[in-house]
């Protein structure tokens, strides 16, 4: 089963209109009281994600489910223009956004690194942020250039695993990672970015 597309933006009244998306789909679904929250909680977390990290963004939430398995998807694009990418590159000497804490921050700034480039080359998510996570699709990438590896919670979490005791910044991470209510809930989490596009992909088997 496959929901509609919804519209949503940073906007109050399209992120309460999200919450009803989520209700109906989940009540199409036959999800219990507890599993819909649950449900409803990976929404709003992952719209809280992108709100805070980009000044103007719109995109889609759609769902799809079989049995108990769900798929949130979500199609986001930063409205920004020139001007806009500049301002954002340059409020810190580095010329990138500070860093962000906790385990969702984490994921939004790899996107916001991704969409505030501006004429020059970064690779992924970002010198910084691209160390952990991501799963190399050279067939994929060789033929959409523009499109960047794809980011996994479970290669994320298997790379800080191994990395924590070494690592002081891998540690802080994987304290971020348990700490996290999406990484709790979530069986699997996806990002790639395309362009000025990204998409997300939360799965959850209930």
């Amino acid at each position: 089963m496959t929901s509609a597309k919804f519209l949503v933006n940073n906007e109050s009244e399209r992120a309460a209109a999200a919450h009803y998306a989520t209700e109906d789909f989940a009540r199409k679904l036959e999800l219990g009281r507890h599993e819909t929250l649950k449900l409803d909680l990976l929404v709003e977390e992952t719209l809280g994600m992108v709100n805070a990290m980009l000044e103007d963004f719109y995109g889609q939430i759609w769902f799809t489910g079989e049995g108990r398995a769900c798929e949130i998807h979500f199609e986001v694009t930063a409205d920004m223009d020139a001007a806009k990418k500049r301002e954002l590159l340059t409020v810190s000497t580095t010329g990138r956004n500070a860093a962000k804490k906790g385990f969702m921050a984490r994921i939004g700034e790899m996107i916001a690194e991704k969409l505030y480039a501006f004429g020059r080359t970064m690779n992924a998510y970002g010198e910084e942020n691209a160390r952990y996570g991501i799963v190399h699709t050279p067939e994929s990438t060789a033929l959409n250039a523009d499109m960047m590896p794809i980011w996994t919670l479970s290669s994320y979490r298997a790379e800080l695993d191994e990395a924590r005791f070494r690592d002081d910044d891998a540690e802080e991470a994987w304290d971020e990672l348990e700490k996290s209510i999406v990484a709790t809930l979530a069986d699997e989490i996806t990002v790639s970015v395309r362009g000025d596009r990204i998409d997300l992909v939360i799965k959850k088997t209930f």
